[in-house]
């Protein structure tokens, strides 16, 4: 009997449906399209920027497998939607004129009652950075000061485990290994709390740097959600930053959130970083308002200005965003910022 295209494609649907492994197989294709309209002022000029901020393109799904326990992946990419190709808030791309720029998180691992076990690229301290921030990959992100020191927002060669849900608590401890490097292992571990209103994280780190001396930090974040209200920000304490002896730093940050219409919020954060030595404070300040049009769409305009100390140079539109603009030491950086930001996520069952 002579077999047509079309009886083809359903006798092959017909073999993956009544396959067991395909029938438990799911998929996800997902992204993120973030494009703004920046004016930054450097603290002696100011200049105009279309920007590409952490848009990203990613493939995540499982197997369920026998014993109730999964087998996951995700693989995600930056997306410069400029064709820039560099700078473009995914973590140091060097893909100039490139649409697809640097590897986010991405990872196979496995996932049962036990936890999740995972290996791949991954966050650092994202983990907790992120925790409360208003502004995230937008001009004002709290990365700007948290991250200002060095220890990594994401971290590659990753073999991570984390905890299952017991009563709102779950933890994850994230090792990097030296791989021929003496003294270059790193390791993070995140507490999370997260009831109906109140959500608190603790995370340590630690970054070796080759040196002997380790990069510690220690940071305590929070929000509640009043209803329509939030309120929330954290605590990050670094020492021997970079592998040197009493170079610490300390940073603080608070925010806070309002709706003002069904689909408006408006948000303010505050957010400040010292260091050891003399003049090496950087205070941050940000406003916003962010308007959805849909559950994927949204609208904002954001300010943010940074008022470094003589000794410092922190961004105020680096971390997240494109077109990073490093003042020199001491300059004040500002910028204003219209962005439009949409989201997909289309899961594909089998």
């Amino acid at each position: 009997m002579k077999i047509t295209p079309i009886a083809r494609g359903f006798t092959l649907a017909s073999i993956l449906l009544s396959t067991p492994y395909i029938q438990a197989f799911n998929l996800n294709i997902y992204g993120v399209g973030h494009l703004s309209v920046d004016n930054v002022d450097d603290g002696t000029d100011s200049s105009l920027y279309v920007t590409s901020n952490s848009s990203r393109l990613g493939f995540s799904g499982d197997y369920e497998l026998d014993n109730n326990l999964k087998a996951i992946f995700q693989y995600e990419t930056g997306v410069d939607l400029t064709g820039q190709g560099t700078n473009d808030g995914n973590g140091g791309a060097t893909s100039t004129g490139q649409i697809f720029t640097k590897g986010r998180p991405s990872f196979v691992g496995l996932e049962g009652g036990f936890g999740t076990i995972l290996t791949g690229h991954t966050p650092g301290l994202d983990q907790w950075a992120n925790d409360y921030n208003l502004f995230a990959d937008q001009v004002g992100d709290l990365g700007n000061l948290w991250e200002g020191s060095g220890v990594p927002g994401r971290v590659d060669n990753v073999i991570q485990y984390t905890t299952p849900n017991i009563n709102n608590f779950n933890a994850a401890v994230t090792y990097t290994p030296e791989e021929g490097v003496d003294d270059t292992a790193i390791t993070f571990f995140k507490g999370n709390y997260s009831g109906d209103k109140l959500k608190v994280g603790l995370a340590l780190a630690d970054v070796g740097t080759g040196t002997g001396t380790d990069h510690s930090a220690v940071a305590f974040t929070f929000g509640y959600d009043f209803g329509g209200f939030t309120l929330g920000g954290g605590y990050q304490s670094e020492t021997d930053i970079g592998g040197v002896s009493d170079d610490d730093r300390d940073s603080f940050s608070v925010g806070a959130s309002v709706n003002i219409s069904e689909n408006g919020k408006f948000k303010v954060q505050f957010a400040t970083s010292d260091g050891e030595g003399d003049e090496t404070e950087a205070t941050m300040y940000a406003i916003g308002y962010d308007h959805a049009l849909n559950d994927n769409t949204l609208i904002y305009i954001a300010y943010a200005s940074l008022e470094n100390d003589d000794n410092v140079a922190f961004s105020v539109n680096g971390k997240g965003h494109g077109d990073k603009v490093v003042p020199a030491l001491g300059e004040d950086p500002s910028a204003l910022s219209i962005g439009l930001v949409i989201k997909f996520d289309a899961p594909i069952g089998l």
